[in-house]
């Protein structure tokens, strides 16, 4: 394969996923957030934030990690607040989950800011080159 952008460029963008990174850490202040599924997590909760899930849907927007693993990190956002827990009207052994008003700001914030990040760096100028 052929190179196609300048190590320049290249760089930037490292830059610029480090910064997306920095912030993600900093918005949602917690050092167990930082984890990468989290991310999964709430980015693909976000897609669709005016939905409360079934408490095992959760589960398969991680798919790094096992369901039983899953099952601590879904708890973990719910004992911290930034997830909403309630019964299920229909069964009432089931929980529905959706994000708390703070984590859909928290992420539109990170999303606000990776944008800008990645808008601004040298890589995002036009053309592939230097």
């Amino acid at each position: 394969m052929a190179k196609s952008y300048s190590d320049r460029r290249r760089k930037g963008f490292v830059l610029a996923l480090t910064e997306m990174d920095r912030y993600w850490g900093e918005i949602l202040g917690d050092p167990a957030f930082y984890d990468l599924n989290y991310s999964d997590l709430f980015t693909r909760m976000w897609m669709q934030q005016d939905r409360w899930f079934r408490k095992t849907e959760l589960y398969e927007l991680m798919p790094k990690v096992s369901p039983r693993t899953a099952v601590k990190y879904v708890q973990k956002a719910i004992t911290s607040g930034v997830l909403l827990e309630k019964p299920d009207k229909d069964d009432m052994r089931c929980k529905r989950i959706a994000m708390s008003p703070e984590l859909v700001t928290r992420i539109e914030d990170f999303i606000d800011h990776a944008l800008a990040t990645f808008e601004q760096g040298p890589f995002a100028k036009s053309g592939k080159g230097k």
